[in-house]
């Protein structure tokens, strides 16, 4: 992994808290810094590499149309034929109707992984992400 040397200026509250976390784990400041910020910024190590392009698009995406994301949802149509098809799951399916099933569920697991990513960007800018409740 290529590294990138930068210069941050750090209040010095930060720096004696870094400095003291840094002695106790026996490790440079600068490792135990880089270790911060990996942990901090949202990361799409376990994504499926056939989605990380997409989601990776979004970190550009200024805040108003990340909301727009997260608050998306599936037309109402797609969503009342996907609960007709799961409940008919118990019975027969026809082979069509086993592809329409299986063309909705990816198309509604795409939109949730693209609503989650979006409400992980916005939490990560210092926005406050309403609880389920609010939803």
């Amino acid at each position: 992994m290529s590294r990138q040397a930068i210069t941050v200026e750090l209040p010095e509250e930060v720096y004696r808290h870094v400095k003291r976390a840094a002695e106790g784990m026996r490790r440079p400041v600068e490792r135990v810094l880089a270790s911060i910020v990996k942990g901090a910024t949202p990361s799409l190590e376990k994504v499926p590499a056939e989605y990380r392009a997409e989601l990776e698009s979004m970190e550009t995406l200024g805040d108003d149309k990340l909301w727009k994301v997260a608050e998306s949802a599936m037309p109402a149509e797609c969503q009342r034929r996907l609960a007709r098809l799961l409940l008919k799951t118990n019975g027969e399916l026809t082979s069509r109707e086993r592809e329409t099933l299986a063309r909705l569920r990816n198309e509604a697991d795409r939109l949730t992984l693209h609503k989650s990513y979006a409400y992980l960007l916005l939490k990560y800018r210092g926005h406050r992400i309403p609880n389920l409740a609010e939803m």
